[in-house]
């Protein structure tokens, strides 16, 4: 029997959203993982893995992802050919791409970005994103959404910090129907790969972060007040008088929910 994944065969999403290959796993270590060994068999670009759970899902910094079998959508694709000076690029313009494809699905919503890498509705964490590099110019991009979960799904350390598309969305998210729409607007976004952010993606990313205006303590113990990005990527930041551009490599120690006065 042909397998299938939301109702359909899974060979008939992979054509629908003209990727090379799509592969649904009941689970899987980490759906970042099999994309880089798929890499390394020479996938393609939008070569695509979804995992119902994973039970070593990582995120930014070496934190764990908690994907709860069937209550998100955990999914990492392949971009080849992707290395650009700015390291920003990628999750940033993915960053975007999955909050036009959240818009997408569930219009109700107004999801914003938390640079570099998480999606937030209300102050609540609903998704991340972690790119990897895979080889010397080519890049796994994970992403995991939280969509059906009930507050009390979370883990006691995640409750006050976490929500789902469910909680906050007035219609059934299908998780097939999200994927899709992401792989289409990360295809807008990053195929093929600008070397710079245009000034109305600069205006769409100061417009849905969650971080303008606000403070911020960086990494070197500098305190300062976001105000922008740049069109590398990175997040504008005036600190003692100078404004500094933030990578994400180097940027947050912790922030502070209120803006400076």
């Amino acid at each position: 029997m042909e397998p299938t994944w939301e109702g359909r065969p899974i060979a008939e999403w992979q054509s629908d959203w003209d990727i090379p290959l799509l592969e649904v796993h009941d689970i899987l270590t980490s759906t970042n993982s099999r994309v880089r060994n798929l890499f390394k068999e020479g996938g393609s670009s939008f070569t695509t893995v979804v995992a119902e759970t994973q039970t070593n899902g990582r995120g930014r910094n070496g934190n764990r992802w908690y994907s709860p079998k069937g209550m998100g959508l955990w999914m990492s694709f392949l971009l080849r050919h992707s290395i650009h000076d700015s390291p920003n690029l990628v999750p940033t313009l993915t960053g975007l791409a999955v909050l036009d494809a959240i818009d997408s699905v569930c219009d109700t919503l107004r999801a914003g970005i938390k640079w570099p890498n998480d999606i937030e509705i209300n102050g609540k964490k609903i998704g991340g994103i972690l790119c990897e590099t895979c080889g010397k110019e080519s890049v796994v991009i994970g992403i995991g959404l939280n969509v059906t979960q009930k507050q009390n799904d979370f883990p006691d350390v995640l409750t006050d910090k976490a929500a789902s598309l469910g909680m906050a969305c007035d219609r059934v998210v299908n998780l097939a129907e999200l994927a899709g729409s992401i792989l289409f607007h990360c295809r807008l976004l990053l195929d093929p790969l600008p070397n710079v952010l245009p000034v109305s993606l600069i205006e769409k990313l100061e417009k849905r972060s969650t971080l303008i205006g606000m403070k911020v303590s960086l990494y070197s113990g500098l305190e300062g007040s976001v105000v922008g990005f740049s069109p590398s990527g990175a997040m504008l930041v005036m600190a003692e008088g100078r404004l500094r551009h933030i990578n994400s490599s180097n940027v947050v120690r912790s922030y502070v929910e209120k803006p400076l006065k």
